[in-house]
C-alpha cells in the first residue's frame, strides 16, 4: 500500500439519530463516496454485516480488491455497501471486497449490530 493509501478522511455514520465515527481511506472508491456527501444507502442486516445496493455504481480500483475483512470494516463489495461488524474470523473466503473505511470505535461494533433489521445510513462530513 502506498503512502498515499494511509491519508483518511473523518467522516460520520448517522442512522437515525444515532452518529458513529469512521475514517474512510484515500481509494479510489472511498474518494467517490466522498465526492457525493450526504451519501444515503439503505441497509439491511445479515449474519455478520449490514449491506445495501448502492444507488449508482462507484468507481473502484480492480487492485484494491481483495479477500475477507476486519471486523468494522466498511467496504464495498461488487454493488453492494457493506459495514461489518462481525466474523472476521470466517471472512477469508469472501473475496472481491474493496475496503473504503472503517469504524473508528470497535467498542461500537455491538451498538451497530443491534440497530435493526433494516436501517438507512447516510455518510456526512466530520
Amino acid at each position: 500500500m502506498s503512502q498515499d493509501r494511509q491519508k483518511s478522511t473523518e467522516v460520520i455514520l448517522k442512522v437515525g439519530q444515532k452518529e458513529f465515527k469512521a475514517k474512510f481511506n484515500n481509494s479510489t472508491t472511498a474518494k467517490d463516496v466522498l465526492s457525493k456527501l450526504p451519501y444515503t444507502v439503505n441497509l439491511d442486516q445479515y449474519e455478520f454485516d449490514y449491506c445495501g445496493i448502492i444507488p449508482a455504481p462507484l468507481a473502484f480500483d480492480e487492485a484494491d480488491k481483495h479477500n475477507g475483512w476486519t471486523n468494522g470494516d466498511i467496504c464495498l463489495a461488487d454493488n453492494y455497501f457493506t459495514i461489518l461488524y462481525a466474523g472476521e474470523e470466517q471472512s477469508a473466503s469472501h473475496t472481491g471486497l474493496i475496503k473504503i473505511g472503517e469504524i473508528e470505535d470497535k467498542e461500537k461494533l455491538s451498538e451497530i449490530a443491534a440497530l435493526g433489521n433494516s436501517i438507512q445510513l447516510t455518510v456526512i462530513s466530520a
